[in-house]
C-alpha cells in the first residue's frame, strides 16, 4: 500500500513539474544584492581590462582638475573649517590642503570638493555623477590598507560597476525628485571600500545592505538653489565607507536590498516589474560601465549642455555680440522644471549657484565668452557683468511647440538680431556629451585649463601631475602618489582675487 501511495505522489509531482503555471518559476538562487558582491570583491585583478584601467586613470585625472578648480567655490571654505575642527584619526589624505583626517571625513570633503563645479563627469545611463563617488572612496580607503596605484584603480572600475547595473537598462529610472547619484552611487562606493578592505563576499552583501539604510538624496536643494546640492554625492561617499567598515566589524546588512517588500525600485522606482534580478546584473561584459562615462564641457548641469554649444556655435559662425541681439528664445529645456529651464534671478544671494543651473544665464554667458567654465560663474564675475546679467533677465524660455513651424528637436535656440535676422541652433546630447568626444588629447587639455584657472601649480607641474596618473597601475604606493600630485598646500582663505567664496 505504502509503494502505491508513493507511487502516486511521484506521478503527481511529475505531472506539476511540466503543467504548472508559467509565473511558478523558481526562486532565485542568489538575490541581487549577493551577484553585486561577487562581482565586486571576485573579479581579479588582472580580468579588468586595459581598456577600463585607461578609462580609471582618465577618471582620476578629470576628477583632480575639477577639484583643483573648485578648491576655492562657494560653500568649500565653511566644510574645510568644519572638518579640520572635528579632526580625528589622521588616516586619509585631505585633496589639494593637505594633512590628514579619518577616512570617512577625507572622502566626504574631496567628493564635495570633485562635485561642487558641476564640471565633473556624468554617466548617461545611469543618470548619475559617480567618479565624483568613487575615485574619493577608492582614494582614501586605498591610504588606509596600503594599496597599490593597480588596485585603487580596480577598485574604482568595480565600484562604478556595482553602482550602474543597478540602473542600466535605463528603464529603471528612479521616481522624480530622487537625486541617483545619491540613492545609487553609495553602493558603488561601499563595493569600492570592501574591495579594498579585502573583504568577504559576505561581508560585502552586509555592506551594501548599511549603505542602503543611508541610501538618500533629492533634488530639492538643486531646484533652490542652495549649496546643499554639492555635498549630496559627499554623503552617499561617506556613507559607502562607513558601511565597509562597519561591515567589516560584523554589523549586518538587508541583503534583499532589491526583492524585498521595501525594496530599492519598490520604494524609489517609476515603474512596477522594473527591478533588475541577479540575472541582469550578473556575468560578464564586453564593456566596463566606466567606459561609458561622459566628460563636461562646461561648468553647469548636463542638461544645459546642448544650448550652450549651440549659443557658443551661433556665436562663433555669426561673430554675435551682445548688443546685436534683440531676442532669444530656448525650447525643448523643460520650462519650469527646476533644472535648468527656469528664468535668471540677479538677485539671488549666491549667484554661482544659480549661474551653474539657469539656461539663460548660460547661453547669454556663452555668446559673450564663447566658454562657459569656472571663470565665468566667479560670484564676482557674475555680479560685474550686468549687459550679460540684464540680457538674461529678458531670455525667453518656451515649449516646443510654440516654435511655430517644423521643429528642428533637441534643445534649440533661436536668436532674433536687430538687423532683422533670425539665427536658429539645434543641439541635443549627443552633440557635447559622448564618451568619444573627450580624447585623451582633450581630457588632459580640460585638466590643464582647470588646473590654470586654480593657479595652484605651475603649468610644468600640472602636465608632470597628468603623466604621472597615465602611469597610476605602476605606482606601488597609493599614499605616495596622493603626496605627490593631489596635495598643494593651500587653504580657501588664502587665494586671492575673484575666486574667494
Amino acid at each position: 500500500m505504502r509503494q502505491s501511495i508513493t507511487a502516486c505522489l511521484l506521478a503527481f509531482t511529475s505531472v506539476f513539474l511540466v503543467f504548472r503555471p508559467s509565473f511558478a518559476q523558481d526562486p532565485p538562487s542568489q538575490t541581487v544584492t549577493r551577484v553585486l558582491a561577487e562581482l565586486a570583491i571576485q573579479t581579479k585583478t588582472d580580468d579588468i581590462s586595459p581598456a577600463a584601467y585607461h578609462a580609471a586613470k582618465r577618471a582620476v585625472l578629470d576628477v583632480l582638475g575639477v577639484t583643483m578648480a573648485a578648491y576655492n567655490a562657494p560653500g568649500i571654505a565653511p566644510i574645510v573649517e568644519q572638518y579640520r575642527d572635528w579632526g580625528g584619526k589622521p588616516e586619509a589624505t585631505f585633496w589639494v590642503f593637505g594633512g590628514k583626517l579619518p577616512a570617512p571625513a577625507a572622502t566626504f570633503v574631496n567628493s564635495t570638493l570633485a562635485h561642487a563645479l558641476d564640471l565633473d563627469d556624468i554617466h548617461h545611463a545611469s543618470v548619475t555623477h559617480i567618479t565624483c563617488i568613487i575615485v574619493p572612496v577608492a582614494f582614501a580607503i586605498g591610504e588606509t590598507t596600503g594599496a597599490s596605484g593597480k588596485e585603487t584603480l580596480a577598485a574604482i572600475v568595480m565600484g562604478v560597476e556595482v553602482a550602474t547595473r543597478l540602473a542600466v537598462p535605463g528603464k529603471r529610472k528612479l521616481k522624480a525628485g530622487f537625486l541617483d547619484s545619491s540613492v545609487l552611487g553609495g553602493f558603488g562606493a561601499a563595493a569600492a571600500a570592501c574591495r579594498l578592505k579585502k573583504c568577504s563576499v559576505d561581508e560585502t552583501v552586509n555592506a551594501l545592505g548599511i549603505f542602503y539604510a543611508h541610501a538618500s538624496g533629492n533634488r530639492q536643494a538643486l531646484f533652490d538653489r542652495t549649496l546643499t546640492k554639492r555635498i549630496q554625492p559627499a554623503i552617499a561617499a561617506q556613507a559607502g565607507v562607513v558601511a565597509a567598515s562597519l561591515a567589516q566589524r560584523g554589523i549586518t546588512g538587508a541583503e534583499r536590498v532589491i526583492e524585498g517588500e521595501a525594496g530599492l525600485f519598490r520604494i524609489y522606482g517609476v515603474e512596477k516589474g522594473a527591478m533588475p534580478t541577479a540575472a541582469d546584473v550578473a556575468g560578464k561584459r564586453d564593456s566596463w560601465e566606466i567606459e561609458r562615462v561622459e566628460y563636461k564641457k562646461f561648468a553647469s548641469c548636463g542638461g544645459s549642455h546642448p544650448l550652450i554649444q549651440g549659443a557658443i556655435d551661433l556665436a562663433n559662425e555669426h561673430n554675435l555680440k551682445l548688443e546685436d541681439i534683440a531676442e532669444i528664445e530656448l525650447f525643448g529645456v523643460g520650462v519650469n522644471s527646476g533644472m535648468v529651464g527656469v528664468p535668471w534671478n540677479p538677485q539671488h544671494p549666491i549667484p554661482h549657484v544659480m549661474a551653474q543651473f539657469c539656461a539663460p544665464y548660460e547661453v547669454v554667458s556663452a555668446i559673450k565668452n564663447r566658454r562657459f567654465g569656472p571663470a565665468e560663474i566667479t560670484n564676482e564675475r557674475i555680479r560685474a557683468d550686468k549687459a550679460v546679467s540684464d540680457l538674461a533677465e529678458r531670455v525667453q524660455l518656451k515649449n516646443p511647440k510654440e516654435f511655430g513651424g517644423d521643429y528642428p528637436g533637441g534643445h534649440t535656440i533661436r536668436i532674433r538680431l536687430k538687423d532683422g535676422r533670425t539665427l536658429v541652433a539645434s543641439r541635443n546630447r549627443a552633440h557635447v556629451l559622448r564618451p568619444d568626444l573627450f580624447t585623451d588629447e582633450l581630457l588632459t587639455k580640460k585638466y590643464l585649463d582647470n588646473a590654470a584657472f586654480s593657479e595652484l601649480c605651475a603649468p610644468k607641474r600640472a602636465e608632470a601631475i597628468a603623466k604621472e596618473i597615465m602611469r597610476l597601475d605602476q605606482h606601488k604606493d597609493i599614499t605616495q602618489f596622493i603626496q605627490q600630485t593631489f596635495v598643494f598646500q593651500k587653504t580657501p582663505t588664502e587665494k586671492k582675487g575673484t575666486k574667494k567664496p
